[in-house]
C-alpha cells in the first residue's frame, strides 16, 4: 500500500480498522459509522479473496497434471503413430512382395529340379554311347595293330612293321594326317569315358544339393512370418488409435483446465483489486490525510478571517490534472499536460 506524503503512518495492516485517536469529534463519528460499514466490507473481500487465491492454487497444481499427463500422452501416441508409419507399413508391404518373390522362386525351384532330373538322364544316355565309343575304339587299336592290317596300315599311314625291311615310303597328301587322326581316335575315348564319368556325378550331386535345399519350406515359413506380422501391425494400429482418443480427451481437459485457471486468475485478481480498494477506503476513512490541502501559515496574517488563503485549491487541481490523465488515456490526439504535479 503506498505511503502518503505529510500523513502520519497507517495502521497495522492485519487490521485497518483500528479506531483514530481523535474518535469523539462528531464528523469523526460520522465517520466511523460509514467505516463500520467498509470494514465488514473489507473482510468479506479479504476471505473472498483468501478463497479465491486457494482456488487458483488448486486450479494451477490442476493444470500441471493435466499438462505433465498430456505432454507424456502424446509422446507416447506419437511413439505408436511413428511405428505404424514406418515400421507397420513396411513390414506389411515387404510380406506382400515376399509372398510373390517365394512364389516365383518355387516356380524356379520345380522347374531346375526338372532340369537337372533331365540333365543327369541324358548324361546317363551319353554315358552309354561313350561305353560304346570306347568299345569301338579297343576294337580300333586291334585292327590297327593286327600285322594281317600291316599293308592297309602302311598305306595309310607310311608306317611299317618293326621287323619289316621294307624302307618307309611317304603317303599321298590326303593321308598324310592319318596316323595322327587314328592314334586320337584310339586314345580320346578312354578320356571321354572319364570326363562323362565326372560329368555324371556332378549333376547328380548338383540335383541332390537342389533337392535337399527344399525351397517348398520357404513358403510356410513365409506365411507364418506375414500372419505374425499382420498381428504385429494390427496391436500397434489398435494401441495407437487408444492413445489418439486418450489423447483428444486430455487435450479437451487441458483446454478446460485452462479456461478454469483463467477464470481463477481472474477471479483473484479482480478479488485482490476489490480487497485492495476497500483496504484504501477504510484506511481514508479512518484518519484522512490530503497532502494537497494547503495549511495556513502564521507569517502575514491579518486579524480579518475573510483575508485567510483558500486551502483546498492545489486538491482541486491535482483532480483536474487526473481528468486530463484520463483523456490522454483514452483520446488519441490529447497531450500529456505541462504541469508536473502527480496525484494522489
Amino acid at each position: 500500500m503506498r505511503q502518503k506524503e505529510n500523513c502520519p503512518p497507517p495502521p497495522p495492516p492485519d487490521d485497518p480498522c483500528n479506531d483514530c485517536t481523535d474518535k469523539d469529534n462528531p464528523t469523526q463519528q460520522s465517520i466511523n459509522i460509514i467505516r463500520s460499514q467498509w470494514c465488514k466490507a473489507l473482510y468479506d473481500a479479504k476471505g473472498n479473496l483468501t478463497q479465491q487465491e486457494t482456488k487458483f492454487n488448486g486450479e494451477n497444481d490442476v493444470f500441471k497434471e493435466k499438462k505433465c499427463m498430456f505432454l507424456h500422452t502424446e509422446e507416447n501416441y506419437r511413439r505408436y503413430r511413428n511405428l505404424e508409419i514406418c515400421a507397420g507399413t513396411e513390414l506389411l508391404k515387404t510380406n506382400e512382395l515376399l509372398k510373390a518373390n517365394v512364389a516365383k522362386l518355387k516356380d524356379w525351384n520345380k522347374t531346375l529340379g526338372t532340369t537337372l532330373a533331365t540333365l543327369v538322364k541324358q548324361v546317363k544316355d551319353i554315358k552309354t554311347k561313350f561305353a560304346d565309343l570306347k568299345y569301338a575304339a579297343c576294337r580300333l587299336k586291334d585292327s590297327y595293330d593286327d600285322k594281317c592290317n600291316a599293308a592297309q596300315k602302311k598305306a595309310l599311314t607310311g608306317i611299317t612293321s618293326e621287323k619289316c625291311d621294307d624302307p618307309q615310303k611317304p603317303v599321298i597328301e590326303p593321308c598324310k594326317d592319318a596316323g595322327d587322326n587314328i592314334d586320337d581316335l584310339i586314345c580320346l575315348p578312354g578320356g571321354l569315358k572319364s570326363d562323362i564319368d565326372s560329368i555324371l556325378q556332378s549333376a547328380a550331386d548338383v540335383a541332390g544339393i537342389q533337392i535337399f535345399s527344399n525351397v517348398d519350406s520357404l513358403e510356410p515359413l513365409q506365411k507364418d512370418l506375414s500372419d505374425k506380422s499382420v498381428l504385429f501391425e494390427k496391436h500397434v494400429s489398435t494401441v495407437m488409435k487408444t492413445r489418439k482418443g486418450e489423447l483428444d480427451k486430455l487435450q479437451d481437459d487441458l483446454v478446460t483446465s485452462v479456461q478454469s485457471i483463467t477464470i481463477a486468475a481472474m477471479g483473484r485478481n479482480n478479488a485482490r483489486g476489490e480487497f485492495e480498494g476497500y483496504y484504501d477506503a477504510v484506511d481514508t476513512l479512518c484518519c484522512p490525510c490530503c497532502d494537497c490541502v494547503t495549511e495556513p501559515s502564521n507569517e502575514n496574517q491579518q486579524n480579518d478571517c475573510y483575508d485567510c488563503p483558500p486551502r483546498l485549491k492545489n486538491c482541486e487541481e491535482e483532480i483536474c490534472d487526473i481528468c486530463k490523465e484520463v483523456k490522454i488515456t483514452f483520446c488519441c490526439n490529447e497531450t500529456p499536460p505541462a504541469s508536473n504535479q502527480t496525484a494522489s
